[in-house]
């Protein structure tokens, strides 16, 4: 339950380009005030996310929208570079009255075509430490998202998110992707959606292109600016290469040597890029554009059939209890 009550001066439950907001959180600082600059922020950052409409449950409300980035292994980290891992993975996280939807951007914040939710009943913790969101699932597996602006992060403390006992977690109790085109739960790692059918990107196919073209992993995940930096990078690696072995054929005395380093390097990038590629390729990107979600059709004569959804029967007030 509410521990304090939060200032009334805005309308608290209202339509947002097109999402059902409650503005107790939205709207406010860190200390629970109304600030008209903080409505201008959160109101434009809705206004990216208008095609959440047909994620949402009929009983769902939006709480909070902050922004941040997806998860990122040490090793990404260290072979990409933290700030490029803050621009290329920056991602919306929406909270709302049932779960936090994890939404990958481009750099711009423009929605990808990406989904995952967060059921609150499925975690054991969800708090904010620092910058970061550490998410700790009922399977003990855990996830932190960096790169939350720390007086949001005071905001997202002050919710104190936890699930009303007795919480039933869902059947998959982690983080899970949502298929952008039926908004239906996904299996781990599907090829295709299997309520809709729609395509995803694919691990052996990140591995063909990371193959057999310069920078094509990243280019096959759509990171255009990584793939052309890896592309620069592995021609001249390939150029030198090459060289290198007309001039062992040649007899060259000093060329062996070449071959081998640049070799090693060239392999090398070859690994960085497939380990790249196979850790977006997990983001379940739509090989087709999918920009919007749209209800699955039932086909004429029949009725619908969607994929069942875990209950999710809490409210706000049951969920949330500000301190």
């Amino acid at each position: 339950m509410y521990n304090e009550e939060m200032p009334q001066t805005v309308q608290q439950d209202r339509p947002i380009s097109g999402l059902p907001v409650n503005t107790d959180l939205l709207f406010a600082d860190k200390n629970g005030n109304y600030k008209p600059s903080i409505e201008k922020k959160r109101t434009k950052l809705l206004r990216k996310l208008g095609f959440l409409d047909n994620f949402l449950d009929e009983d769902e409300q939006i709480v909070f929208v902050t922004t941040g980035c997806s998860p990122a292994s040490f090793f990404e980290q260290y072979t990409i570079g933290y700030l490029w891992i803050m621009l290329i993975k920056r991602a919306f996280f929406v909270f709302t009255n049932k779960r936090i939807l994890h939404i990958p951007t481009t750099m711009k914040f423009e929605y990808r075509g990406s989904i995952a939710q967060i059921l609150y009943q499925d975690c054991q913790q969800l708090f904010v430490k620092g910058s970061t969101l550490h998410a700790q699932y009922r399977t003990g597996k855990k996830e932190s998202f960096f790169g939350i602006p720390r007086s949001d992060g005071a905001i997202i403390r002050r919710m104190n998110i936890a699930a009303p006992e007795p919480a039933v977690p869902s059947a998959r109790p982690e983080r899970s992707h949502l298929c952008p085109n039926c908004a239906q739960v996904q299996d781990a790692k599907p090829s295709t959606c299997p309520c809709c059918g729609l395509a995803f990107k694919t691990s052996a196919e990140a591995l063909k292109y990371s193959i057999l073209f310069p920078g094509g992993g990243y280019f096959y995940v759509k990171r255009p600016g990584l793939g052309a930096l890896d592309a620069v990078g592995e021609c001249y690696l390939s150029v030198i290469t090459l060289i290198a072995l007309v001039g062992t054929a040649l007899g060259n005395p000093e060329a062996p040597a070449i071959f081998v380093a640049f070799g090693v390097v060239l392999a090398l990038e070859k690994l960085l890029t497939i380990y790249h590629a196979q850790k977006f390729v997990d983001e379940f990107i739509p090989k087709a554009s999918a920009p919007f979600a749209t209800r699955r059709e039932a086909p004429p004569g029949q009725p619908s059939a969607p994929a069942p959804q875990p209950e999710r029967k809490q409210t706000l007030e049951q969920v949330l209890s500000l301190r």
